[in-house]
């Protein structure tokens, strides 16, 4: 995993904070984690540059030193501990692996009957996670956009009570634009349109699009999309999702 997908990964097993925490230090795979001394170092460096994300995931104590939020520093030390069992577990699987092929190879002097069955068990081996993927994956295009805006409706009402921000809502057909179709190979694709105008495509991972690339065209620590701006800062007053204003 490398770049967007790895960020995209982090977000799915520790959460945004820790995903903005190794992108805003160009953390961008497992090896470079793993060979990163202290993660949270960072919060240390004097920057203005740093300050919004110290604001939002840290805590400044009385003698000026900022240490980031507990939670965060936990989901931190659970994905490296994660990364960490996965690296050790493939390597035991790479060495089995090469113990098989090598038990492989000395029967298939002795045995025809024993080198047919083999490549058969390995054919439905390697099928079977296809298969589950496929199975999981079936949803109709309704159900993907149905799935997309709900998603994004969740988002924008954590993010709303968290920053206090009643009246904040992104309306699809306004605010964006969904395109779902299939490509030359009939893989089903999305595209989302900013009001801006700027186009984002979707990962696909787990039978659904995940929405990390368009949070992050929305709100980056380093490039804030400039119409979701203006609209959390100045939402309307009359929005056709703002049916909880107090």
């Amino acid at each position: 995993l490398r770049d967007d997908n790895f960020i995209d990964f982090v977000k799915e097993e520790a959460g945004h904070a820790v995903a903005a925490l190794l992108e805003l230090q160009g953390i961008n795979s497992v090896k470079s984690l793993l060979m990163t001394d202290d993660v949270c170092s960072i919060m240390n460096v004097k920057s203005k540059s740093l300050d919004a994300f110290k604001n939002k995931y840290g805590y400044m104590q009385d003698d000026g030193i900022c240490i980031i939020q507990p939670g965060v520093k936990g989901n931190i030390e659970y994905l490296i501990s994660l990364l960490k069992k996965k690296c050790v577990d493939d390597a035991k699987l790479v060495k089995s692996s090469k113990r098989n092929q090598l038990s492989s190879s000395l029967t298939t002097t002795t045995d025809t009957s024993s080198t047919i069955r083999k490549p058969t068990s390995s054919i439905l081996s390697d099928s079977s996670p296809e298969t589950a993927s496929l199975k999981s994956s079936n949803l109709s295009v309704a159900e993907h956009k149905s799935y997309i805006i709900d998603t994004l409706n969740s988002w924008c009402k954590n993010n709303k009570s968290k920053d206090n921000n009643e009246r904040f809502s992104l309306v699809e057909g306004k605010d964006y634009f969904i395109s779902l179709q299939n490509d030359s190979t009939g893989t089903l694709k999305c595209n989302i349109k900013c009001s801006c105008e700027k186009w984002t495509t979707l990962v696909f991972r787990r039978g659904k699009f995940q929405l990390s690339n368009f949070y992050r065209h929305l709100q980056g620590l380093t490039n804030e999309c400039p119409a979701f701006k203006k609209n959390f800062n100045n939402p309307p007053v009359s929005s056709p999702s703002s049916t909880h204003n107090h």
